[in-house]
């Protein structure tokens, strides 16, 4: 017994036991709120189209903070070893006691989905980390939280906070919510871009919002250079998409189009310089889709992709087509042209207005010019007869398939 003691202590001598590491607060307070959110549990039906039982949206904004807090002290834990990652805030929330229900199983919000470390090999020093909690639908709820965070090794500085709401329309993680990072400039400057379909529990038709911001004051205010909603058809794979570059940003869509209500594709793409944002081309891929994002811009936009010769005449057509109701007329003939000298692509647009939808409208066909010169669409002419040297009546080309191309 004497010898087995001694072996005990001399072990104890050269390999001296583990320190069990302190329970996180955060970690603490993160648990005790899902706990709070699982007591709550979702109501019924017919109470889910009002929205969340109103202590969850104060929960999902606390819930949140306890998870930004941990995310910022194990980043600066001076003890740590190694890359931190979802994997280390998992083991912290379950050594305060959450116990994790399988996804099948959710019955109550603020499920956590996941918890996603990116190192990207942004420049100069920059990490990325979303959370993204589980909700059924909502309006406001904050579920999904984005965080930038400029430094390294053990020092990380959180530069950039925003909140998301998203409603995921498929299995794909970006279904609902995508965010990049954009390449530094020759400065230094760089802007956060994210798009997320906003959730809701009503029968109402689903849109895309998506931002541009920038550091600003604080973390938890940044410089907003963009803010935008749009209409999106999410029967589209993906629904969106989203890209970024130095010094722009684009989203590219599924839509129905506004003028017949046929399915279409759509390029918002914006140029990001000196905190300001301005849209630029593309609109579009194909002339008809082309043409329904031009009605629908406001004239000082419309006006940079028209005929500069033309504009005065072009612009009194222009207010006639865009005050035109939704799904009110039938695109015909989308019919290219020959090509003359300078090789430039031409259309002619055959469109049919329904004058009983459209009581103020003038006419009931009209014909629209379209060209594309080095890629870029422009709007050459409107009347109400056929302009010579374009015949023929190809209708526009169905898609294939609801998928977002490339460009």
């Amino acid at each position: 017994m004497l010898r087995l003691a001694l072996a005990v202590s001399a072990a104890l001598a050269v390999c001296p036991p583990i320190i069990a590491r302190p329970v996180s607060s955060h970690a603490r307070g993160a648990v005790h709120t899902i706990r709070e959110l699982r007591a709550v549990g979702l109501p019924g039906p017919e109470e889910l189209r009002n929205g969340p039982p109103a202590k969850v949206p104060g929960l999902l904004r606390l819930l949140n903070r306890e998870l930004r807090a941990l995310i910022i002290e194990t980043l600066n834990d001076h003890a740590r070893r190694g890359v931190p990652g979802e994997a280390e805030i998992m083991d912290q929330l379950r050594a305060a006691g959450w116990e994790e229900v399988p996804d099948h199983k959710w019955n109550a919000y603020g499920e956590i989905v996941d918890i996603l470390f990116d190192f990207g090999g942004y420049e100069p020093g920059i990490l990325m980390v979303s959370t993204r909690l589980w909700i059924p639908c909502g309006s406001s709820d904050p579920d999904s939280a984005i965080y930038v965070f400029r430094g390294r090794a053990r020092h990380w500085e959180l530069v950039l906070a925003a909140d998301a709401d998203y409603d995921s329309q498929g299995t794909e993680l970006g279904s609902g919510l995508q965010f990049k990072l954009s390449p530094p400039d020759s400065d230094g400057n760089w802007f956060l871009a994210a798009a997320n379909t906003p959730p809701s529990c009503r029968l109402a038709p689903p849109d895309l919002r998506y931002r541009i911001l920038q550091p600003g004051p604080s973390p938890d205010k940044p410089i907003t250079l963009l803010d935008h909603r749009e209409a999106i058809d999410t029967k589209f794979d993906p629904p969106f998409e989203i890209r970024v570059e130095e010094d722009w940003f684009s989203v590219t869509r599924g839509k129905q189009r506004k003028l017949d209500g046929e399915s279409g594709v759509s390029i918002a793409r914006f140029e990001v310089k000196d905190q300001q944002v301005r849209r630029i081309h593309p609109l579009a891929l194909w002339p008809e889709d082309f043409l329904d994002e031009w009605v629908q811009l406001s004239w000082d936009e419309a006006a940079q992709w028209t005929n500069p010769s033309k504009l005065p005449n072009i612009q009194a057509w222009y207010s006639q087509l865009n005050e035109l109701e939704s799904d009110s007329t039938e695109i015909r003939v989308v019919q290219p042209c020959p090509k003359q000298q300078d090789s430039t692509d031409r259309w002619v647009i055959e469109l049919w207005i329904d004058r009983q939808m459209n009581p103020t409208a003038k006419e009931e066909e009209l014909y629209v010019e379209v060209s594309r010169k080095q890629g870029i669409f422009y709007v050459d002419g409107i009347q109400t007869n056929r302009p010579s040297g374009c015949p023929g009546s190809i209708p526009p080309t169905p898609l294939a398939d609801l998928k977002l191309p490339s460009w």
